[in-house]
Protein backbone atom coordinates (compact mmCIF):
# COMPACT_ATOMS: atom_id res chain seq x y z
CA UNK A 1 0.00 0.00 0.00
CA UNK A 2 1.59 3.38 -1.34
CA UNK A 3 1.22 6.14 1.83
CA UNK A 4 -1.85 7.95 0.36
CA UNK A 5 -3.60 4.66 0.14
CA UNK A 6 -2.66 4.26 3.63
CA UNK A 7 -3.90 7.67 4.70
CA UNK A 8 -6.72 7.19 2.67
CA UNK A 9 -7.79 3.84 4.84
CA UNK A 10 -6.88 6.14 8.07
CA UNK A 11 -8.99 8.95 6.95
CA UNK A 12 -11.77 6.34 6.18
CA UNK A 13 -11.73 4.35 9.46
CA UNK A 14 -11.78 8.21 10.55
CA UNK A 15 -15.29 9.04 9.04
CA UNK A 16 -17.10 5.74 10.24
CA UNK A 17 -16.28 6.29 13.90
CA UNK A 18 -13.71 3.59 14.31
CA UNK A 19 -10.65 6.11 15.72
CA UNK A 20 -9.15 3.02 17.72
CA UNK A 21 -7.20 0.88 15.42
CA UNK A 22 -7.59 -2.81 16.20
CA UNK A 23 -4.76 -5.44 16.92
CA UNK A 24 -5.37 -8.20 14.35
CA UNK A 25 -4.06 -11.96 14.87
CA UNK A 26 -4.23 -15.01 13.29
CA UNK A 27 -5.97 -18.09 15.43
CA UNK A 28 -6.85 -20.75 13.08
CA UNK A 29 -4.75 -21.92 10.33
CA UNK A 30 -6.83 -24.67 7.73
CA UNK A 31 -4.30 -25.96 4.93
CA UNK A 32 -5.14 -28.76 2.41
CA UNK A 33 -1.94 -28.43 0.19
CA UNK A 34 0.28 -31.65 -1.33
CA UNK A 35 0.89 -34.36 1.36
CA UNK A 36 -0.84 -32.22 4.13
CA UNK A 37 -4.16 -32.12 5.35
CA UNK A 38 -4.43 -29.34 8.31
CA UNK A 39 -2.15 -27.18 9.93
CA UNK A 40 -0.20 -29.68 11.78
CA UNK A 41 0.77 -31.71 8.90
CA UNK A 42 1.84 -28.72 6.79
CA UNK A 43 4.36 -27.83 9.44
CA UNK A 44 5.93 -30.96 10.08
CA UNK A 45 6.61 -30.90 6.29
CA UNK A 46 8.17 -27.67 5.79
CA UNK A 47 10.10 -27.91 9.50
CA UNK A 48 11.51 -31.22 8.12
CA UNK A 49 11.93 -30.48 4.39
CA UNK A 50 10.23 -33.25 3.22
CA UNK A 51 7.91 -32.48 -0.41
CA UNK A 52 4.83 -34.43 -1.36
CA UNK A 53 6.13 -33.15 -4.86
CA UNK A 54 6.02 -35.74 -7.79
CA UNK A 55 5.26 -37.31 -11.16
CA UNK A 56 1.83 -36.52 -12.44
CA UNK A 57 -0.59 -39.08 -12.41
CA UNK A 58 -3.55 -36.93 -12.79
CA UNK A 59 -2.32 -35.08 -16.16
CA UNK A 60 -1.37 -36.47 -19.55
CA UNK A 61 1.81 -34.83 -19.46
CA UNK A 62 2.69 -36.96 -22.80
CA UNK A 63 5.34 -34.64 -25.14
CA UNK A 64 5.62 -32.12 -22.25
CA UNK A 65 8.84 -31.40 -20.66
CA UNK A 66 7.76 -31.25 -17.55
CA UNK A 67 6.81 -34.51 -16.22
CA UNK A 68 6.33 -32.93 -12.11
CA UNK A 69 3.92 -31.57 -10.52
CA UNK A 70 1.92 -31.36 -6.62
CA UNK A 71 -1.26 -33.93 -6.48
CA UNK A 72 -3.49 -34.25 -3.40
CA UNK A 73 -4.80 -37.44 -4.46
CA UNK A 74 -6.12 -38.07 -1.23
CA UNK A 75 -8.42 -34.93 -0.80
CA UNK A 76 -12.28 -36.08 -0.90
CA UNK A 77 -14.87 -32.73 -0.77
CA UNK A 78 -17.40 -35.37 1.26
CA UNK A 79 -15.01 -35.70 4.03
CA UNK A 80 -16.20 -31.59 4.78
CA UNK A 81 -19.95 -31.16 2.62
CA UNK A 82 -22.50 -32.45 1.86
CA UNK A 83 -22.86 -34.31 -1.64
CA UNK A 84 -25.36 -32.31 -2.80
CA UNK A 85 -23.31 -29.12 -2.45
CA UNK A 86 -19.68 -30.70 -3.44
CA UNK A 87 -21.80 -31.65 -6.85
CA UNK A 88 -22.48 -27.92 -7.77
CA UNK A 89 -18.26 -27.32 -7.10
CA UNK A 90 -15.62 -27.26 -9.43
CA UNK A 91 -12.23 -28.25 -7.64
CA UNK A 92 -11.13 -25.44 -7.03
CA UNK A 93 -14.32 -24.10 -4.70
CA UNK A 94 -14.45 -27.72 -2.68
CA UNK A 95 -10.89 -26.63 -2.23
CA UNK A 96 -11.77 -23.49 -0.51
CA UNK A 97 -14.65 -24.52 1.29
CA UNK A 98 -12.45 -27.10 2.94
CA UNK A 99 -9.79 -25.16 3.94
CA UNK A 100 -11.85 -22.84 5.41
CA UNK A 101 -13.57 -25.34 7.38
CA UNK A 102 -10.48 -27.12 8.64
CA UNK A 103 -9.48 -23.28 9.64
CA UNK A 104 -12.40 -22.76 11.62
CA UNK A 105 -11.95 -26.17 13.85
CA UNK A 106 -8.04 -25.02 14.24
CA UNK A 107 -9.20 -21.86 15.43
CA UNK A 108 -12.25 -23.76 17.40
CA UNK A 109 -14.89 -21.29 16.01
CA UNK A 110 -18.32 -21.92 15.01
CA UNK A 111 -19.41 -19.80 12.45
CA UNK A 112 -22.96 -20.31 13.83
CA UNK A 113 -21.61 -18.19 16.18
CA UNK A 114 -22.04 -14.81 14.42
CA UNK A 115 -25.36 -13.42 12.90
CA UNK A 116 -24.77 -10.42 11.61
CA UNK A 117 -22.87 -8.97 9.18
CA UNK A 118 -19.33 -8.70 11.53
CA UNK A 119 -17.36 -11.88 9.83
CA UNK A 120 -15.83 -11.62 6.01
CA UNK A 121 -14.62 -14.00 3.16
CA UNK A 122 -11.59 -12.87 1.31
CA UNK A 123 -9.73 -14.98 -1.19
CA UNK A 124 -6.99 -15.21 -3.48
CA UNK A 125 -6.92 -17.12 -6.61
CA UNK A 126 -4.80 -16.56 -10.10
CA UNK A 127 -7.14 -19.23 -12.09
CA UNK A 128 -10.14 -19.94 -10.21
CA UNK A 129 -12.47 -22.22 -11.88
CA UNK A 130 -10.81 -22.49 -15.35
CA UNK A 131 -9.82 -25.72 -14.92
CA UNK A 132 -12.93 -27.25 -14.30
CA UNK A 133 -14.72 -24.77 -16.72
CA UNK A 134 -12.35 -25.94 -19.34
CA UNK A 135 -13.43 -29.76 -18.10
CA UNK A 136 -17.15 -28.99 -18.80
CA UNK A 137 -16.87 -27.50 -22.08
CA UNK A 138 -14.76 -29.85 -23.66
CA UNK A 139 -16.55 -32.62 -22.55
CA UNK A 140 -19.93 -30.68 -23.76
CA UNK A 141 -17.99 -30.25 -27.79
CA UNK A 142 -16.80 -33.88 -27.49
CA UNK A 143 -20.63 -34.86 -26.97
CA UNK A 144 -20.12 -36.72 -23.73
CA UNK A 145 -22.50 -34.68 -21.91
CA UNK A 146 -26.04 -34.30 -23.11
CA UNK A 147 -25.82 -30.27 -22.44
CA UNK A 148 -24.47 -27.65 -20.23
CA UNK A 149 -26.08 -27.80 -16.36
CA UNK A 150 -27.55 -24.45 -14.77
CA UNK A 151 -24.65 -24.87 -12.09
CA UNK A 152 -21.89 -23.61 -14.76
CA UNK A 153 -23.29 -20.29 -14.68
CA UNK A 154 -22.15 -20.20 -10.36
CA UNK A 155 -19.05 -22.35 -10.97
CA UNK A 156 -17.26 -20.78 -13.99
CA UNK A 157 -17.54 -16.91 -12.26
CA UNK A 158 -14.00 -16.15 -10.80
CA UNK A 159 -15.73 -15.25 -7.72
CA UNK A 160 -17.01 -18.47 -6.84
CA UNK A 161 -15.06 -20.03 -4.08
CA UNK A 162 -15.38 -16.97 -1.83
CA UNK A 163 -19.17 -17.27 -2.25
CA UNK A 164 -19.64 -20.73 -1.47
CA UNK A 165 -17.44 -20.52 1.47
CA UNK A 166 -19.84 -17.70 2.46
CA UNK A 167 -22.87 -19.37 1.44
CA UNK A 168 -21.90 -22.55 3.96
CA UNK A 169 -20.57 -21.01 7.05
CA UNK A 170 -23.11 -18.60 6.65
CA UNK A 171 -21.18 -16.05 6.74
CA UNK A 172 -23.05 -12.71 6.20
CA UNK A 173 -20.19 -10.01 5.45
CA UNK A 174 -18.00 -9.32 2.93
CA UNK A 175 -17.12 -11.82 0.26
CA UNK A 176 -14.55 -11.15 -2.19
CA UNK A 177 -12.18 -13.01 -4.62
CA UNK A 178 -9.38 -10.99 -5.67
CA UNK A 179 -7.56 -12.19 -8.62
CA UNK A 180 -3.46 -10.69 -8.64
CA UNK A 181 -1.53 -13.89 -9.90
CA UNK A 182 0.76 -14.96 -7.35
CA UNK A 183 0.20 -12.04 -5.22
CA UNK A 184 -3.46 -13.16 -4.66
CA UNK A 185 -3.98 -14.55 -1.46
CA UNK A 186 -1.32 -11.91 0.05
CA UNK A 187 -3.76 -9.29 -1.00
CA UNK A 188 -6.67 -11.39 0.03
CA UNK A 189 -5.35 -11.45 3.68
CA UNK A 190 -4.10 -8.06 3.26
CA UNK A 191 -7.34 -6.39 3.07
CA UNK A 192 -9.21 -8.61 5.66
CA UNK A 193 -6.02 -6.88 8.25
CA UNK A 194 -7.49 -3.91 6.87
CA UNK A 195 -11.06 -4.54 7.76
CA UNK A 196 -10.56 -5.52 11.57
CA UNK A 197 -7.69 -2.90 12.08
CA UNK A 198 -10.20 -0.63 10.56
CA UNK A 199 -13.02 -2.02 13.26
CA UNK A 200 -14.75 -2.94 10.87
CA UNK A 201 -15.38 -6.63 10.83
CA UNK A 202 -14.65 -8.64 14.17
CA UNK A 203 -13.40 -11.65 12.08
CA UNK A 204 -12.31 -13.04 8.96
CA UNK A 205 -11.65 -15.91 6.71
CA UNK A 206 -8.56 -15.02 4.34
CA UNK A 207 -6.62 -17.22 1.46
CA UNK A 208 -6.32 -18.73 -1.69
CA UNK A 209 -7.20 -21.64 -3.26
CA UNK A 210 -5.70 -22.98 -6.84
CA UNK A 211 -6.47 -26.01 -8.98
CA UNK A 212 -4.35 -25.68 -11.68
CA UNK A 213 -3.20 -29.30 -12.83
CA UNK A 214 -4.10 -29.67 -16.41
CA UNK A 215 -2.67 -30.09 -19.58
CA UNK A 216 -3.50 -27.04 -21.32
CA UNK A 217 -2.39 -24.87 -18.15
CA UNK A 218 1.17 -27.12 -17.55
CA UNK A 219 1.54 -26.45 -21.35
CA UNK A 220 1.71 -23.42 -21.04
CA UNK A 221 3.76 -22.73 -18.46
CA UNK A 222 6.09 -24.63 -20.37
CA UNK A 223 6.28 -22.77 -23.13
CA UNK A 224 6.75 -20.12 -20.93
CA UNK A 225 10.04 -22.09 -19.84
CA UNK A 226 8.74 -21.41 -16.45
CA UNK A 227 8.71 -25.02 -14.71
CA UNK A 228 11.61 -27.06 -14.00
CA UNK A 229 12.36 -29.67 -16.10
CA UNK A 230 15.21 -31.36 -14.13
CA UNK A 231 14.34 -35.13 -12.79
CA UNK A 232 16.24 -35.47 -9.07
CA UNK A 233 13.42 -37.24 -7.41
CA UNK A 234 10.59 -34.85 -5.37
CA UNK A 235 13.28 -33.58 -3.30
CA UNK A 236 15.33 -31.57 -5.93
CA UNK A 237 13.43 -30.56 -8.51
CA UNK A 238 12.40 -27.00 -7.04
CA UNK A 239 15.73 -25.00 -6.09
CA UNK A 240 15.08 -21.41 -5.29
CA UNK A 241 18.23 -19.10 -5.30
CA UNK A 242 20.83 -22.30 -6.35
CA UNK A 243 23.02 -21.95 -9.45
CA UNK A 244 21.09 -24.87 -10.94
CA UNK A 245 17.35 -23.65 -10.18
CA UNK A 246 15.51 -24.20 -13.45
CA UNK A 247 12.22 -23.56 -12.72
CA UNK A 248 9.02 -23.92 -10.15
CA UNK A 249 6.85 -27.15 -9.96
CA UNK A 250 3.22 -26.66 -10.23
CA UNK A 251 0.91 -27.76 -7.28
CA UNK A 252 -3.12 -27.25 -6.80
CA UNK A 253 -4.37 -26.72 -2.89
CA UNK A 254 -5.83 -24.29 -0.35
CA UNK A 255 -4.98 -22.67 2.44
CA UNK A 256 -6.93 -20.06 4.79
CA UNK A 257 -6.32 -18.00 7.70
CA UNK A 258 -8.80 -17.64 10.41
CA UNK A 259 -8.30 -13.77 11.66
CA UNK A 260 -10.10 -12.23 14.49
CA UNK A 261 -9.76 -8.56 16.44
CA UNK A 262 -7.06 -9.27 19.37
CA UNK A 263 -9.94 -8.16 21.37
CA UNK A 264 -12.34 -10.78 20.03
CA UNK A 265 -9.92 -13.76 20.08
CA UNK A 266 -9.25 -13.12 24.01
CA UNK A 267 -12.85 -12.76 24.52
CA UNK A 268 -13.29 -16.66 23.45
CA UNK A 269 -10.15 -17.68 25.10
CA UNK A 270 -8.19 -18.47 21.25
CA UNK A 271 -4.54 -19.02 21.29
CA UNK A 272 -2.79 -16.87 18.91
CA UNK A 273 0.23 -18.23 15.64
CA UNK A 274 1.11 -14.71 15.19
CA UNK A 275 -0.32 -11.17 15.15
CA UNK A 276 -0.13 -9.00 11.77
CA UNK A 277 1.14 -5.82 12.17
CA UNK A 278 1.75 -4.56 8.75
CA UNK A 279 0.69 -4.84 4.82
CA UNK A 280 1.59 -3.28 1.54
CA UNK A 281 1.26 -3.45 -1.87
CA UNK A 282 3.10 -1.84 -4.79
CA UNK A 283 3.66 -2.19 -8.54
CA UNK A 284 7.00 -2.19 -10.85
CA UNK A 285 5.19 -0.74 -13.65
CA UNK A 286 7.95 -2.32 -15.65
CA UNK A 287 7.25 -5.52 -18.22
CA UNK A 288 3.85 -7.75 -18.02
CA UNK A 289 6.06 -11.19 -16.51
CA UNK A 290 9.22 -9.69 -15.53
CA UNK A 291 10.49 -7.64 -12.14
CA UNK A 292 11.84 -4.92 -12.17
CA UNK A 293 15.85 -5.68 -12.66
CA UNK A 294 16.48 -3.47 -9.52
CA UNK A 295 14.09 -4.90 -7.38
CA UNK A 296 13.17 -1.15 -6.22
CA UNK A 297 9.05 -1.77 -5.87
CA UNK A 298 9.90 -5.06 -3.81
CA UNK A 299 12.10 -3.49 -1.61
CA UNK A 300 9.50 -0.49 -1.20
CA UNK A 301 6.50 -2.80 -0.65
CA UNK A 302 9.14 -3.98 2.51
CA UNK A 303 9.55 -0.72 4.01
CA UNK A 304 6.15 0.31 3.56
CA UNK A 305 4.49 -2.93 5.43
CA UNK A 306 7.20 -2.83 8.16
CA UNK A 307 6.69 1.22 8.96
CA UNK A 308 2.98 0.42 9.48
CA UNK A 309 4.38 -2.14 12.01
CA UNK A 310 6.50 0.41 13.50
CA UNK A 311 9.76 -2.09 12.64
CA UNK A 312 13.06 -1.36 11.60
CA UNK A 313 15.34 -4.35 9.80
CA UNK A 314 17.28 -5.26 13.28
CA UNK A 315 12.98 -5.94 14.86
CA UNK A 316 12.77 -8.68 11.87
CA UNK A 317 14.46 -12.27 11.64
CA UNK A 318 12.86 -14.32 9.22
CA UNK A 319 11.45 -13.86 5.85
CA UNK A 320 9.74 -16.14 4.10
CA UNK A 321 10.79 -15.59 0.23
CA UNK A 322 8.39 -15.84 -2.59
CA UNK A 323 11.18 -17.73 -4.12
CA UNK A 324 10.22 -19.32 -7.59
CA UNK A 325 13.45 -20.80 -8.54
CA UNK A 326 13.20 -18.63 -11.37
CA UNK A 327 16.21 -17.19 -13.01
CA UNK A 328 15.21 -13.93 -13.18
CA UNK A 329 13.05 -13.66 -9.88
CA UNK A 330 15.58 -14.77 -7.54
CA UNK A 331 18.33 -12.58 -8.68
CA UNK A 332 16.03 -9.54 -8.03
CA UNK A 333 14.10 -10.51 -5.14
CA UNK A 334 17.71 -11.16 -3.45
CA UNK A 335 18.26 -7.50 -4.37
CA UNK A 336 15.66 -6.13 -3.22
CA UNK A 337 16.31 -7.85 0.72
CA UNK A 338 19.94 -6.62 0.14
CA UNK A 339 18.36 -2.98 -0.53
CA UNK A 340 16.44 -3.22 2.47
CA UNK A 341 18.64 -4.75 5.10
CA UNK A 342 21.96 -4.30 3.54
CA UNK A 343 24.70 -7.25 3.70
CA UNK A 344 25.34 -7.77 7.72
CA UNK A 345 26.03 -10.94 9.37
CA UNK A 346 22.62 -10.24 11.32
CA UNK A 347 20.69 -10.16 8.76
CA UNK A 348 17.08 -11.95 9.05
CA UNK A 349 17.45 -15.72 7.81
CA UNK A 350 15.88 -16.20 4.23
CA UNK A 351 14.38 -19.67 3.22
CA UNK A 352 11.71 -20.41 0.17
CA UNK A 353 9.17 -23.29 1.39
CA UNK A 354 8.10 -23.44 -1.88
CA UNK A 355 10.30 -26.60 -2.87
CA UNK A 356 8.28 -28.41 0.06
CA UNK A 357 4.66 -27.23 -1.24
CA UNK A 358 4.99 -26.50 -4.82
CA UNK A 359 4.52 -22.99 -6.67
CA UNK A 360 0.25 -22.88 -5.58
CA UNK A 361 -0.15 -19.63 -7.87
CA UNK A 362 -2.57 -17.03 -6.14
CA UNK A 363 -2.79 -19.68 -2.70
CA UNK A 364 1.00 -19.81 -2.15
CA UNK A 365 0.62 -16.16 -0.33
CA UNK A 366 -1.84 -17.72 1.71
CA UNK A 367 0.43 -20.79 2.21
CA UNK A 368 3.45 -18.92 3.14
CA UNK A 369 1.55 -16.65 5.44
CA UNK A 370 0.12 -19.64 6.93
CA UNK A 371 3.69 -21.17 7.66
CA UNK A 372 5.31 -17.70 8.71
CA UNK A 373 2.62 -17.82 11.58
CA UNK A 374 4.12 -21.39 12.52
CA UNK A 375 7.30 -19.92 12.25
CA UNK A 376 6.76 -17.59 14.78
CA UNK A 377 4.51 -19.77 17.34
CA UNK A 378 7.38 -22.69 17.17
CA UNK A 379 10.21 -20.17 16.78
CA UNK A 380 11.84 -22.61 14.21
CA UNK A 381 12.84 -21.09 10.81
CA UNK A 382 12.30 -23.45 7.86
CA UNK A 383 15.19 -23.75 5.31
CA UNK A 384 14.70 -23.99 1.95
CA UNK A 385 15.62 -27.82 1.56
CA UNK A 386 16.73 -27.82 -1.80
CA UNK A 387 19.39 -25.14 -1.73
CA UNK A 388 23.22 -26.45 -2.16
CA UNK A 389 25.14 -24.16 -4.08
CA UNK A 390 23.93 -20.59 -3.73
CA UNK A 391 23.87 -18.47 -7.19
CA UNK A 392 26.35 -15.55 -6.28
CA UNK A 393 23.95 -13.04 -7.76
CA UNK A 394 21.53 -14.49 -4.93
CA UNK A 395 23.75 -14.16 -2.14
CA UNK A 396 22.06 -13.21 1.20
CA UNK A 397 23.52 -13.22 4.57
CA UNK A 398 21.55 -15.99 6.29
CA UNK A 399 20.23 -18.56 3.74
CA UNK A 400 19.44 -22.00 5.66
CA UNK A 401 19.09 -24.99 4.25
CA UNK A 402 17.57 -26.73 6.75
CA UNK A 403 15.54 -25.76 9.57
CA UNK A 404 16.83 -24.71 13.26
CA UNK A 405 15.18 -22.75 16.15
CA UNK A 406 15.37 -18.83 16.16
CA UNK A 407 14.15 -16.23 18.49
CA UNK A 408 11.70 -14.80 15.75
CA UNK A 409 10.09 -11.38 16.75
CA UNK A 410 9.15 -9.76 13.91
CA UNK A 411 8.82 -11.71 10.07
CA UNK A 412 8.19 -10.88 7.08
CA UNK A 413 6.31 -12.70 4.31
CA UNK A 414 6.63 -11.66 0.29
CA UNK A 415 5.01 -12.49 -2.89
CA UNK A 416 5.17 -11.31 -6.30
CA UNK A 417 3.05 -12.02 -9.66
CA UNK A 418 3.19 -11.30 -13.30
CA UNK A 419 2.33 -7.57 -14.06
CA UNK A 420 4.48 -6.78 -11.61
CA UNK A 421 2.40 -6.98 -8.32
CA UNK A 422 4.13 -6.50 -5.19
CA UNK A 423 2.88 -7.52 -1.82
CA UNK A 424 4.28 -8.03 2.34
CA UNK A 425 3.02 -8.89 5.12
CA UNK A 426 4.45 -8.31 8.44
CA UNK A 427 3.97 -10.73 11.39
CA UNK A 428 4.83 -9.73 15.19
CA UNK A 429 5.31 -12.65 17.70
CA UNK A 430 2.81 -13.40 20.27
CA UNK A 431 5.50 -14.69 22.50
CA UNK A 432 7.04 -11.51 22.95
CA UNK A 433 4.64 -9.15 22.85
CA UNK A 434 2.33 -7.67 25.84
CA UNK A 435 -1.31 -8.45 25.48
Amino acid sequence: MTCHSLAFHKMFCHMKGNTMEHRVVVTGIGAIVPGAFGAEQLWKRVAAGSSALGKLTTVDTTGLPTQTGGEIPAFDPLDYMEARLARKMDRYSQLSVSSSILACRDAEFDPSSLSDASEGVFEGSSFGPLVGTLNCYRSYLANVCDGIRPHLLMTSMAGSGSGFISLILHSHGPAMTISDGSASSTSAIGQAFRKIKCGLLDVALAGGSEAPLSREIIATFCSARLLSTQSRGSNGVMRPFDKDRDGFVLSEGAVFLFMESLEHALRRDAQPYAEIVGFAETGDAYHPTSPHPDGTWIARAMKLAMEEACMQAPDIQYINAHGTATKINDVVEAKAIRAVFGRSNENPAVSSTKPVTGHLLGASGATECAITAMAMKHQFVPGTATLRNVDPDCELKNLPVDGAPLPIYGAINNNYSFGGRNATIVFRSMNQVNI
